[in-house]
């Protein structure tokens, strides 16, 4: 048992299984699709779909998919890279000549084309028993019939009105009557569950093809981005091999680039050459490593 003096957290321990994730609507999705007869990857999926909607701060459809995974009764961790490339447009020279010694952090050259939505389709059809639509339908109901704010996410909303702000369409969706959501308010996304509810029926097609891609690639495209159609049509996560080191006695398994799994092995290592144990929880040697 662990000293309640010192800063940190019980164990938590369950008979058959159990899930964790950042909001506890997502942990309470990925609980019942447990129930229901799901796999840990269809909890995974169906948790990360609800926090694309409760958590738009830091988790959407939008972005990418890493994944480690280890198949009941297979000893080997499997590795799924989902994330999203370049347009096939975007070669170095054309950020060159036009003055670019860096990619930016936000706009349109920032964004590659979503990995998200083809990892979880192509990771329910390997290792799943659920599909698509089940996996989508807690996050459906949650952006069609509102969802409470939490307290990080609001934090987190509130840090980052000022750049929503500067997009009409953002701001349209996250900013509601001007201002970021407080917590303990309702928010509703009723054109995510639009976009949910067809992939939802059509699978990755639905969002690689269709009126959703085209939607997408026109607004790239109207902001000066090099994205193409084919882009979203071609994309296609891959298994990769794991990257792992031993940490007081325990097997770590991370994902290896362009993932940064392999930063925090390599800090892991560091630490493996001290005695955590014997300094002080708040002292100014612990807060240093």
């Amino acid at each position: 048992m662990r000293d309640f003096q010192l800063p940190g957290r019980s164990p938590v321990r369950a008979t058959e299984a159990m899930a964790a994730t950042s909001h506890p609507l997502a942990t309470l999705a990925a609980v019942e699709m447990l129930r229901s007869g799901g796999n840990a990857m269809d909890a995974a999926v169906c948790a990360a779909a609800v926090q694309a909607v409760v958590e738009p701060q830091s988790t959407g459809i939008g972005g990418d998919c890493f994944v480690l995974y280890c198949p009941n009764g297979q000893g080997e961790v499997l590795a799924f890279n989902g994330s999203g490339r370049a347009p096939a447009a975007a070669e170095a020279q054309w950020y060159l000549d036009r003055g670019y010694d860096a990619l930016p952090e936000s706009g349109p050259h920032a964004v590659t084309v979503p990995g998200a939505i083809d990892a979880w389709c192509r990771l329910l059809e390997d290792h799943g028993r659920k599909g698509i639509d089940a996996a989508l339908a807690p996050a459906i109901r949650y952006a069609e019939q509102g969802y409470v704010v939490q307290d990080r996410v609001a934090f987190d909303w509130a840090d980052s009105a000022a750049l929503l702000a500067a997009d009409e369409h953002a701001a349209r969706i996250f900013l509601p009557d001007g201002k970021a959501p407080l917590a303990g308010e309702l928010h509703r996304q009723p054109q995510l569950a639009d976009t949910l509810r067809i992939v939802s029926r059509r699978g990755r097609a639905g969002f690689y093809e269709g009126e959703v891609a085209d939607d997408m690639v026109s607004r790239l495209r109207a902001l000066g981005g090099l994205h193409a159609l084919e882009d979203f049509a071609a994309t296609k996560g891959d298994y990769v091999r794991p990257v792992g080191t031993s940490y007081r006695g325990y097997d770590i398994h991370q994902m290896p680039p362009n993932n940064q799994g392999l930063t925090a092995l390599i800090m892991l290592n560091v630490l493996s050459g001290f005695s955590l144990g014997s300094l002080e929880p708040n002292g100014a040697e612990r807060f240093h490593l």
